[in-house]
């Protein structure tokens, strides 16, 4: 599971640097707002993964766990949907570089895959294996 996050936050990461780069860019802004806007991007995976660890290995009971789990999860989600509608979206369909309907169309057939490649099995990443030993060793 570690190696699965790991891969899935490089590569959201890496769009949205190729989108904050086209942003900063498209802006105009001073080169202070630019470099503001880039450290406080690189900062918030670092923090945000420090937070989720900090749950993670906290010694709360389990409902608590779970409600703090469920809030930071609602919380990412509303701002992600947030900016994929409105601040995404939105502008793109109104461009009229190509049809609507075909930026639909796209835009359906990329949920689905995304959809699709949430039916691919993850495998047992929690064990690692010994090369000369006889015992795993569990990551957890």
């Amino acid at each position: 599971m570690v190696f699965t996050l790991t891969g899935a936050l490089s590569v959201h990461k890496m769009l949205l640097a190729f989108a904050l780069g086209v942003k900063i860019v498209e802006e105009g802004q001073s080169l202070g707002v630019h470099i503001r806007s880039v450290i406080f991007f690189a900062a918030s995976s670092p923090v945000g993964v420090a937070i989720g660890v900090a749950v993670q290995l906290s010694e709360f009971n389990p409902a608590t766990k779970k409600l703090v789990e469920g809030l930071i999860q609602a919380v990412a989600t509303g701002t992600f949907l947030y900016i994929a509608f409105v601040e995404i979206v939105t502008p793109e369909l109104n461009k009229p570089d190509l049809s609507p309907l075909l930026k639909v169309f796209f835009l359906a057939l990329g949920y689905g895959v995304m959809c699709c490649v949430q039916l691919i099995p993850e495998g047992n990443e929690d064990i690692i294996p010994i090369p000369n030993g006889t015992v795993p060793i569990p990551l957890s």
